[in-house]
């Protein structure tokens, strides 16, 4: 992913493409890996009810991981477009400084409600309310 590479992160997950962009792993692979942080999207359906963020925050076996014994799990904002990949939008603007800050505490000090705040009414020319922000950021910080 480009915002990865942007910011010189690494990304456990090497894992090759396919068509849809996503690449089922198992649960062994991601022990395997232990990642420091966990970067998910919502994404419904039949096996994972509520999103990947919802089964890591109840599901016992996820809790020897660092990202999770840490608090660092993370959902992907996605108001009107995901924050990081699909569609390739103006959001990713967003997405960087949102990502730094998670990456890079002790470097990036972006305030990102305000920047949130800032970057709809630009681009979206949208002034959204607090509890819109807090809806957009409700997984976007740590649990």
């Amino acid at each position: 992913m480009e915002l990865f590479d942007a910011l010189k992160a690494i990304n456990v997950a090497q894992v090759g493409m396919v068509q849809g962009g996503r690449v089922p792993v198992s649960m062994e692979q991601i022990l395997a890996w232990n990642p420091d942080i966990i970067l998910s999207e919502y994404k419904r359906n039949l096996k994972t009810e509520g999103g990947l963020y919802e089964q890591i925050s109840k599901d016992p076996v996820w809790k020897n991981i660092s990202a999770v014994k840490n608090k660092k799990v993370y959902e992907t904002p996605q108001y009107p477009y995901n924050w990081l990949s699909h569609p390739p939008s103006v959001n990713r603007i967003l997405g960087i400084k949102w990502v730094a800050n998670l990456f890079y505490p002790d470097v990036f000090f972006y305030d990102i409600r305000r920047e949130t705040h800032e970057f709809y009414e630009v681009f979206y020319r949208k002034k959204l309310t607090e509890e819109e922000v807090d809806a957009l950021l409700d997984r976007a910080l740590p649990f």
